[in-house]
């Protein structure tokens, strides 16, 4: 049985404030092989509010996303920076291995040697953004907030504000249409989808968030596209479809309890993690 709406209360609205210190912000993988650039955007993407894990090459890049590119398990990353030409393995070998997986980690590509045919070689294999060195830190990090959908008219993910409505589940849920109409077909989709699969976690969760973009945005591919990011009192968990599997309503609708499901996965994986450790 599916829970009742509930409204936002002054009760609640103080116990995510007490809870929502402890969150962790979504966490970058930065890739690049020239240490001054790599220290740079580490210490601006921490400056930023992000949590950082650097990789010198594309050896270590695939360590550090290990089994999601090479067995399509739940991610420990939300997001990837990687320069294009490193030492082992390149930005676009990882891009090419992580777009075949219906969800994945978006990437942003950055590099010195930019032209035509990288610029599109990068977007055929589903990069969420390209930047040509030099470019200013402040479109790098404008960028990942996009992607991240972190800037809404609610304000940012991880310093919470509650929505104006509660869905059916007992943490709040916001739901976005992004270049479409609201479809409540998809709401409801949405709503019971994250009711059924993330409910279990109880209090863990603080906030959940969910992103349908319509095929008419400029990073869509002429796609649908979902993307789901729940806030947890340990950690801020983001999972996004592959640009290329969405053609139309009924594959979207079919997609979001997938979308849930992915979620449910990649968050367990990591509270696992913690536990043994």
């Amino acid at each position: 049985m599916r829970k009742s709406f509930k409204t936002a209360t002054a009760g609640s609205t103080l116990e995510v404030d007490r809870k929502r210190s402890a969150v962790r912000k979504p966490r970058i993988l930065v890739a690049e092989d020239d240490v001054e650039m790599r220290r740079l955007l580490v210490t601006q993407l921490r400056h930023a509010g992000f949590e950082t894990t650097e990789c010198a090459d594309g050896f270590q890049l695939l360590d550090q996303l290990g089994n999601p590119v090479t067995e399509r398990e739940p991610d420990d990353y939300d997001l990837i920076v990687s320069d294009i030409r490193m030492p082992g393995v390149t930005g676009l070998e990882v891009l090419e291995g992580i777009h075949e997986a219906d969800w994945f980690v978006p990437m942003i590509l950055i590099t010195a040697f930019g032209n035509d045919e990288v610029h599109r070689r990068a977007a055929d294999l589903g990069a969420a953004g390209m930047l040509d060195k030099p470019f200013e830190i402040e479109d790098l990090i404008k960028r990942i907030r996009e992607i991240l959908v972190l800037d809404t008219t609610r304000g940012d993910n991880w310093s919470l504000r509650l929505p104006e409505k509660v869905g059916v589940t007992e943490f709040p849920l916001d739901i976005i249409f992004s270049n479409m109409e609201s479809n409540e077909m998809l709401r409801e989709a949405v709503q019971n989808a994250a009711s059924d699969i993330l409910t279990p976690l109880g209090d863990e969760i603080l906030y959940c968030r969910v992103v349908l973009v319509g095929p008419d945005h400029p990073d869509s591919g002429g796609h649908y596209h979902i993307q789901v990011m729940v806030t947890t009192t340990r950690q801020v968990f983001v999972v996004r479809s592959n640009l290329r599997k969405i053609d139309d309503y009924d594959e979207m609708r079919e997609a979001i309890p997938a979308a849930f499901e992915v979620t449910m996965e990649k968050i367990q994986h990591h509270f696992n993690g913690n536990q043994r450790s």
